[in-house]
Parts: structure tokens; C-alpha cells; sequence
């Protein structure tokens, strides 16, 4: 909703571009794609993540979810591994790969704390604000516009806004 993807989407572009990551690649996954079911097999699934990702850019989309999943949101051994077998490929493969953690902001800060290693190996934050109902019912009109080549009536703006605003502004 924010434009998460799209903007890790744009970075990765943009340092492929200036030769800084090698390959034209963008692997998404989202967070608990990484964490196994079973004993064991959590960190094979981290390491192959990195791998397919070597040479351009992993996107873990909701990643706060490596650091949950015990009762009432605390760590299992689960995220625990998931967690330090990202942290050793990170460090092991610092030049080779960018990674890119993205989800809502209190989880992450949450995520930061799960181990040391974690603000040293991502240092850098960005906020993304959330779209205004004006902004979404903007978004619409070009959509049905550009894709569709449909156009609004009079006043279908304003009300789409309003509706929004009115029915969804807390999701």
C-alpha cells in the first residue's frame, strides 16, 4: 500500500545501474518464507534465499516476522536461527548482495532489537508515509484512466476520497 516493493524495486535498479551490484536481479520473499517447520530446516532456507538473491537484491517483505512466532510474539528457535543465519550471510556476503528488510515500523524497531547484529548490518531506515484518501482516490482515477482508458465523472474523485477516507482510513 505504501510503495515498499516498488521502492526496494527502484534501489536495486538503481545500483545495478552504477555497477554496484552485479546482476539485475530482485528475489522477493516474504519473511516467514525463511523460516522452517521443522528442526533444521530454517537455515537451509535462508541460505538458499541468499544465494538465488548473489550478485543483486533480496527483498524480505514483513520481515519483523523472523524475529516472531512464539506465544504472544515473542522468539522461537525458529526466528532465533532465522535470524543469526541471515545475520553470518549478510556479513559473510556484505559486497556480494544487498538485502532489504521492509514492514511496518513499530514490528521492525521490535525486529532491531532481536539481536546486536542487527542495526550494525542495517544501519540505514526509511519511512515510508501512508497514502492520503485523496492520494488512493488520485491513484484510481490514473489507473482507470492509463490502463483502462476509462475516465471519472464529475465529483467521482471527491466521493471516491471520501468513501475511502470515511470506510478504510484505519486499515
Amino acid at each position: 500500500g505504501t510503495g515498499k516493493t516498488t521502492v526496494a524495486r527502484l534501489i536495486a535498479k538503481f545500483l545495478y545501474g552504477h555497477g554496484v551490484l552485479a546482476r539485475d536481479c530482485f528475489i522477493e520473499k516474504n519473511a516467514l518464507e525463511l523460516k522452517g517447520q521443522y528442526i533444521g530446516q530454517t537455515t537451509p532456507k535462508v541460505i538458499d534465499a541468499v544465494a538465488d538473491a548473489m550478485g543483486g537484491c533480496l527483498f524480505l517483505d514483513e520481515a519483523y516476522a523472523l524475529g516472531e512466532g512464539g506465544h504472544h510474539g515473542t522468539s522461537d528457535s525458529f526466528s532465533c536461527e532465522a535470524i543469526r543465519t541471515l545475520l553470518t550471510e549478510v556479513e559473510n556476503n556484505r559486497t556480494n548482495f544487498l538485502c532489504i528488510l521492509a514492514g511496518y515500523r513499530e514490528p521492525m524497531k521490535k525486529l532491531m532489537t532481536a539481536d546486536p547484529g542487527m542495526p550494525r548490518r542495517f544501519p540505514t531506515s526509511i519511512h515510508l508515509d501512508n497514502y492520503s484518501a485523496q492520494e488512493l482516490a488520485e491513484i484510481c482515477r490514473r489507473t482507470a484512466a492509463d490502463r483502462f482508458g476509462l475516465s471519472f465523472d464529475d465529483g467521482l474523485l471527491a466521493y471516491l476520497a471520501d468513501h475511502i477516507e470515511k470506510h478504510y482510513n484505519n486499515d
